[in-house]
């Protein structure tokens, strides 16, 4: 946005969706269906606390998904709001720590409701900006056709709606949950290496997906230290800030429990440590920051904005760009026929 101490506190992403999508706004109809080509990177950009993250770094995109074509299946790593902590744990820990660790929905194959309703919720604004790539067209539908067919998957069921069918892409030899923890270092994702509680997150599972194509490893990109602060600062003021206005991601976290400490302090306490080792079980500021304060760390990740070539990422026909990068900006318009019913998780 999500995110190394090596830790990329520094691309945390919108992979994660912000309160406004409540639990009833999971599932609906979508306006029509998109136009993103299959095999196409889509992406967008939204603000809160990670595009904070993204600002304080000097890139723009905070999702990235793979489209399967017009009007058709979209997948994609994300992560629902988690849940507020249980009484007396909420004061030290103000998020409930298994809602971090295990990330769900986590990666996921979703209908264009599920798409629709997960990027703009019950009719909201949606994100400021929603665009996709191809590059080279028939590289594209190849890694879309990979990953649609050949990549092993479970049935599983929304928890909104259990007459909705989710679809799990199987990695590694199970599912694949949204991990904070990639936002301090990609580990082996990007070429199918075992990674800590076989985590992903959008942007290191469109690496996978154009690795396991056979279209090659993108590297991740190493982030000096001082960007590193600026990000790690930039995440834990914009999620205490969103927790205190009641607004974004963190928004109900603590409003129903009277505590005698600083519950948002916390909260942003314990998303940041648990971007920094996966030490998502505690409120204490001292994991982040002794991260922070240690001038040898750097971050080492795959960000949307690299998969796609900007913010001086690699772009075009250069040693090391995606197939996506060596195309410009296409606007996603909802214009294919018909509505579908579906939900995100």
């Amino acid at each position: 946005m999500n995110s190394a101490f090596v830790m990329p506190l520094v691309v945390a992403s919108s992979c994660i969706v912000s309160a406004a999508a409540a639990a009833e706004q999971a599932c609906g109809y979508s306006s029509a269906g998109w136009n993103a080509p299959n095999g196409a990177a889509v992406f967008s950009a939204g603000s809160g606390p990670i595009g904070d993250v993204l600002n304080a770094v000097g890139e723009i995109r905070t999702h990235s998904m793979l489209s399967h074509g017009p009007g058709k299946w979209v997948t994609h790593a994300t992560m629902k709001q988690p849940s507020e902590n249980s009484w007396p744990a909420v004061c030290s820990a103000p998020v409930t720590p298994s809602d971090l660790i295990e990330g769900y929905p986590g990666l996921e194959q979703v209908n264009q409701g599920g798409i629709y309703r997960f990027l703009y919720g019950s009719g909201g604004s949606g994100p400021s900006a929603l665009t996709y790539q191809v590059g080279d067209p028939i590289k594209a539908a190849s890694i879309g056709d990979t990953i649609w067919w050949e990549l092993p998957y479970f049935a599983d069921r929304s928890r909104v709606d259990e007459g909705v069918e989710i679809d799990r892409p199987s990695v590694r030899g199970g599912r694949v949950r949204y991990s904070f923890y990639q936002y301090r270092t990609t580990e082996g994702t990007p070429t199918g290496d075992p990674a800590w509680n076989n985590g992903m997150v959008c942007s290191s599972f469109l690496a996978y997906a154009h690795y396991v194509d056979g279209q090659g490893a993108i590297p991740p990109y190493t982030y000096n230290h001082s960007k590193l602060a600026n990000a790690a600062n930039a995440l834990h003021a914009g999620v205490r800030d969103s927790c205190e206005n009641s607004l974004g991601f963190w928004g109900s976290v603590g409003t129903s429990i009277v505590c005698f400490a600083d519950v948002c302090e916390k909260a942003a306490n314990q998303v940041a440590n648990c971007m920094a080792s996966h030490a998502c079980d505690t409120g204490s500021g001292s994991v982040w920051r002794g991260v922070r304060d240690d001038a040898s760390t750097v971050a080492v990740s795959i960000s949307p904005d690299r998969i796609g070539g900007w913010s001086g990422h690699v772009w075009g026909k250069q040693p090391g760009a995606t197939v996506w990068s060596a195309d410009t900006n296409h606007s996603v318009q909802w214009n294919s026929g018909g509505n579908v019913y579906g939900c995100w998780y």
